[in-house]
Formats: C-alpha cells, sequence, structure tokens
C-alpha cells in the first residue's frame, strides 16, 4: 500500500515514554505556576548564565520541541505553559539588570532591555515567541504592545514581536563592519547573534517581512572575513566592538552555535559539528569523553563544583549529536549522564540530580529532539493537515497526560496516561467539522457531535496507557 504524504509525516511524531513525561512535569510544573512565581528555579544573580532568563529561554523551547516533536494536535496546557514562560521573560526581575549594566557599560541610564545592545535578552525571546506562533494559531505577542515591559507605574515599554524584531535589525546594522551586536556593553557574542538571526527568519515565514536574508549573509560573510571562524574551524567566544577577542575556547559554545545555526547556514553548521566531533569527542565503553576539562569544572547555571560541574556541556552536546543525527554520540552522552546525573522523581515529576536548573533544562531540549528536528521547527511551516484538522485544546493537568496527538486531517489520535492515578475527566476538542457525529475509540462513549463552532467535549476514563481515535462518521 503506498503512503500518502500525511501518513509518513504523522508516522514522524513519536510517543512518549512514562520517563519523557515526567521530565515534561518538571518543565511545565515551573511554567504553570503563576507568573509573579519562580518557585523552584535557579534564583542568583542576573548578569550571567544563571539568570532566570537562561532557564526560560531552555524550559520554553524544550516545551515547543515537545509540541511539534510528540503532540502537535494538543494545544492546552503545554501552550499555556509556552506562554507563561514568555510572559515571565516580561517580569521585571528578569530583565531590570540591562539598566545596571548600560549605565556601567556605556554611561546612559535607559531601563528599556530591547532598545540598545543585549542581544541576550530579545534574541532568546524572539526564538521563544516565534517557535511558539510556529505552533499554535494565536498571535497574542503580535498584537501592538503585546509584549510590554513595565519599569514602574510612569514607565513602559510597549514592544510586540514585530518591534522586537525591529530592534534587532536596526542593532544589526549600526555597524555596517560587523552585522553582530553585543550582549554585555562592548562584548559581541557569535552565539547570541544566532537567535536573533534565528528570530528574525521565523517572523519573516509567519508574518511575510524580510529580514533575515540580509544579515544571515551579512554575518556569513563576516564569520570567514573577519576571522569569528578560526583556522582551525573553531569559533571564537566573543570579541569586543574593537576587534579584540577573548582567550580559551569552549566545546559547549561550539556544540551549541553548531546547533542553532542548522537553520541559518547548515554547512556551517555541519562543519562545526564535526570539527568539534572528530577532534574533541570520543567514547569509550559506551560514555563519552571531552577532550579539555576546563568547563567540566563547574556548572554554568548554578557556579557550583563538584558533582554537577560539567552538566550545561553534557546538555549543548546532546542537544547537537541529536540536530546532526550522531546516535552513537547521543547514546554516549545520555549514558554518561545517567552514570553522573540520574533522574530523580518528586510528585510525578523528573529532573536530573546534581544539576542546576539550566543544565537539566538543556538534556530535557535534547530528549524532544532528533535529525534537523529544530532546524524544521524554524524554517517550515507546520503540515495543512495538521492545521486543518481536529486537536485536543483542553485536558485538566497533571490528571491527564498526553505522550502523543497527531491529526491526519480529518481524526484525531491520542495516547494519553493518567498522571497521578486513574481518573475520569473529560477532554475539549476544536476544530472540528460542524454538526458533525464522529466514531470514538478509547474513550467512555462510541460517539461524539461536534457543534455548530467544531467544538466537542469528550468524557474520557483513564487508568493506563489509553490510545484514542476520533474519526468522522461518514467520509468527506
Amino acid at each position: 500500500m503506498k503512503t500518502t504524504t500525511a501518513e509518513a509525516l504523522n508516522a514522524t511524531v513519536g510517543e512518549s515514554t512514562e520517563e519523557d513525561l515526567a521530565v515534561l512535569r518538571y518543565l511545565l510544573d515551573l511554567t504553570l505556576q503563576p507568573l509573579d512565581q519562580f518557585d523552584g528555579f535557579t534564583v542568583t544573580e542576573q548578569f550571567l548564565l544563571g539568570a532566570l532568563r537562561y532557564q526560560l529561554n531552555n524550559v520554553g523551547w524544550a516545551l515547543s520541541l515537545s509540541q511539534r516533536t510528540r503532540t502537535p494536535a494538543f494545544t492546552g496546557y503545554l501552550a499555556e505553559a509556552q506562554r507563561n514562560a514568555i510572559d515571565k521573560m516580561r517580569d521585571r526581575r528578569v530583565w531590570r539588570y540591562w539598566a545596571y549594566e548600560q549605565l556601567a557599560g556605556y554611561g546612559r541610564w535607559n531601563p528599556d532591555p530591547i532598545a540598545h545592545d543585549n542581544v541576550m535578552y530579545s534574541g532568546y525571546l524572539g526564538v521563544m515567541i516565534g517557535l511558539y506562533e510556529s505552533l499554535n494559531a494565536d498571535r497574542r505577542f503580535s498584537e501592538p504592545g503585546g509584549l510590554e515591559l513595565q519599569w514602574s507605574a510612569r514607565r513602559r515599554f510597549p514592544y510586540d514581536f514585530a518591534t522586537l524584531c525591529e530592534a534587532m535589525v536596526r542593532n544589526m546594522r549600526k555597524r555596517p563592519h560587523c552585522p553582530q551586536y553585543p550582549c554585555e556593553p562592548h562584548l559581541i557574542y557569535p552565539l547570541c547573534n544566532t537567535f536573533a538571526l534565528n528570530s528574525l527568519l521565523m517572523h519573516d515565514r509567519l508574518h511575510g517581512s524580510s529580514w533575515a536574508e540580509e544579515l544571515v549573509e551579512a554575518v556569513r560573510i563576516s564569520y570567514f572575513r573577519d576571522g569569528w571562524i578560526r583556522p582551525d574551524g573553531r569559533f571564537v567566544i566573543a570579541r569586543t566592538a574593537f576587534g579584540m577577542a577573548l582567550p580559551g575556547l569552549i566545546t559547549g559554545n561550539d556544540a551549541w552555535i553548531a546547533y542553532w545555526l542548522d537553520s541559518l547556514m547548515p554547512d556551517v553548521a555541519r562543519t562545526t559539528w564535526d570539527t568539534l566531533r572528530d577532534g574533541l569527542l570520543r567514547i569509550d565503553d559506551g560514555h563519552i569523553v571531552i577532550r579539555g576539562k576546563a568547563e567540566q569544572l563547574i556548572d554554568a547555571g548554578n557556579y557550583k563544583m563538584g558533582a554537577g560541574a560539567g552538566g550545561p556541556t553534557y546538555g549543548m552536546l546532546a542537544n547537537a549529536a541529536a540536530e546532526f543525527g550522531d546516535q552513537d554520540i547521543v547514546a554516549a552522552v545520555n549514558n554518561s549522564v545517567q552514570q553522573r546525573y540520574p533522574l530523580i522523581h518528586a510528585h510525578g515529576a523528573a529532573r536530573n540530580a546534581n544539576m542546576s536548573v539550566l543544565a537539566t533544562t538543556y538534556l530535557a531540549l535534547a530528549r524532544f529532539g532528533g535529525p534537523s528536528r529544530m532546524r524544521g521547527l524554524i524554517t517550515e511551516d507546520l503540515p495543512d493537515h495538521w492545521r486543518r484538522g481536529p486537536f485536543l485544546a483542553e485536558a485538566a493537568y497533571p490528571d491527564v497526560l498526553v505522550a502523543r496527538a497527531v491529526s491526519d486531517g480529518t481524526g484525531l489520535d491520542l495516547v494519553l496516561r493518567p498522571g497521578d492515578g486513574p481518573v475520569q475527566t473529560t477532554l475539549g476538542l476544536q476544530n472540528l467539522k460542524p454538526d458533525t457525529e464522529y466514531l470514538v475509540t478509547g474513550a467512555v462513549s462510541p460517539t461524539v457531535r461536534a457543534d455548530a463552532g467544531g467544538a466537542a467535549s469528550l468524557p474520557i476514563a483513564l487508568r493506563e496507557r489509553t490510545e484514542v481515535r476520533i474519526a468522522p462518521s461518514s467520509p468527506g
């Protein structure tokens, strides 16, 4: 039997294991708490890698990738959690660092964290929004003022996705000789600028703007012309706006740049990964061995040394290896992680022991990845049959854990597990054909009827892993 395009695409949607769902619950518990609360996050200072913004970025990206690779036909609490991560990025406690950093570095007082430099906030936030909009028919962050930032009762910065991207474009164009712009004052990191470029790439695809192509090419030229890529194929970590490079090289930095360049410059990304894999990694008795020890002496997410040191490097390597299809490296990294940082379970959720939240969320992101999965999410629209088909819009959390959800354009296939023991509950379905009866398997009732708006409520009893199928009772 010939396989249709829809069937082939749906076959790429995996099913989350019980362990995957436990890790996903950890991410959901962080983001579904009230917006003004940060329980469970690492809260230290807000200037370096232990800052809240980087934890929120990783959590948001991991939730988005899990939706794309496991549950593209589920919005519900998974979409809510992504929105919450974005909204938490708007909390003044997350971005107020820039007012003081800009004052110290440039001698100017302006608490706006987006207008001037600071790609370590704007670029990363833009990727969160672009991924969310790529997966969900929700443009709230693109509405005028949809990303408003409040400094005080009298001072607000009314951004939205478009004006956020416009600020990135202005920053990238203001130095004709250098199309990248700084994180910290005067200090340019090529890694951080990949997030600005990916934000622009997604905005162009989603909203019809035309910013990315010109700037991606300008950055590509600058990489080679200006020595951002060294003769040995590795990236300079950072350089001042005046051309002075920071000393040293970081394995995790190269892996992370390769990962985020895959959507922008696949050839440069692949070469960077190959250089790293062939020159700095080897597998010994099923475990990964990383050449160079400096970055493995500290966990950059909480600045602790000892048992948890090096966790972020493992996470970055796992993501890059998965994105480039090097399953032997993925397996070796996972073996080393399981040995050094085993999962610990509490209240149905799981996280890695002896690791910061930052390091744990790097590994969570990798768990939901695969060959070219992030590149596809950034560069491609969702398949038409996913957009026009029914989807699961409401499910109680944590009562219902959604392990798989995908549509063939007319029907809906779900794999569900109970989160906290057997439960009877109701699912909310949307985008059904209005006033149409559907046949149901795996639920309480054998049929369900969509209302005039294409919505329906479906009672269900969950005791264990349950497959549910909803399909029109008659063709067409």
